[in-house]
């Protein structure tokens, strides 16, 4: 029988916009603590598991003062077709919080949690899903799109630094988020670092948009140097891509996906 991997993000990049007006007061702020829950679900329950969850957001998560989910289909790479659903918290403490889903260790008699095992966990082929953990590289953030909206698209770039490189790698990429601010591009992004679950020399890039044409703007051949050296002086763009060769391995693995957000799966909803 056929399969396909749910991919559940406790998190999307702040490009998820996670905290707005529907937070739980004391945990309203921008996200910067990411965890990643992957579940494998034969392909013949694949329907039903989404409407299952979509069911779930509408009765859990679109509430004033719910826990905040978000749920994307991967477009490209080997995880094609699989999705990802994802929370968001802006601290450490948060997730020691109680009777709330948004954390590590979910709490078995949480309402949500036991609705989840109920309803949804019988559609899953891994009952117990190994997690990720993703925190946001400080000073990479930026937005040039409407506050507290989601993105209909995302990208997430993945690198693999050299070892005793951290510090090196975070003013590389804070540089680089500069640039990107304070470009014409209606994208939104930042970089995260991989705490948990993985290699942890791994960083990913993430950027929201909303159509491919601006995206294309992004990726046209060329176009990110002349951002960089419009923002940081002619040349600069030379020197951080020598800078970029002496920061990561040799042969890294690098690994890119695109993403679609699935309104109905996630509490936000999208610009009409």
């Amino acid at each position: 029988m056929k399969k396909i991997i749910i991919a559940i993000i406790s998190f999307c990049f702040p490009c998820v916009c996670l905290a707005d007006d529907h937070a739980k007061g004391e945990s309203k702020g921008s996200p910067s603590i990411w965890v990643v829950r992957h579940i494998e679900v034969e392909l013949d329950n694949a329907k039903d598991f989404e409407a299952a969850v979509a069911k779930k957001t509408q009765e859990y998560n679109r509430k004033e003062g719910a826990d905040l989910w978000a749920t994307w289909k991967v477009l490209t790479g080997p995880r094609t077709g699989q999705y990802a659903r994802l929370f968001g918290v802006s601290s450490w403490a948060d997730l020691d919080k109680a009777n709330t889903t948004n954390t590590i260790n979910i709490p078995r008699g949480n309402e949500e949690s036991t609705h989840w095992r109920e309803n949804i966990t019988p559609l899953q082929k891994t009952k117990i899903a190994p997690m990720e953990v993703w925190m946001n590289v400080p000073g990479t953030e930026y937005n040039n799109l409407e506050e507290g909206v989601p993105t209909r698209y995302g990208v997430i770039q993945k690198w693999k630094m050299k070892p005793g490189m951290y510090q090196k790698k975070t003013t590389h990429e804070v540089k680089m988020s500069e640039a990107l601010a304070a470009s014409d591009l209606k994208i939104r992004g930042q970089v995260m670092r991989f705490e948990s679950g993985g290699d942890h020399m791994t960083f990913g890039r993430w950027i929201g948009f909303n159509s491919w044409e601006e995206f294309g703007k992004f990726r046209e051949w060329g176009s990110l140097g002349k951002i960089y050296d419009a923002k940081h002086g002619e040349g600069s763009w030379i020197k951080y891509l020598e800078g970029w060769n002496a920061i990561h391995q040799d042969g890294g693995k690098t690994e890119v996906e695109y993403l679609e957000y699935l309104e109905d799966l996630s509490s936000m909803e999208l610009k009409k």
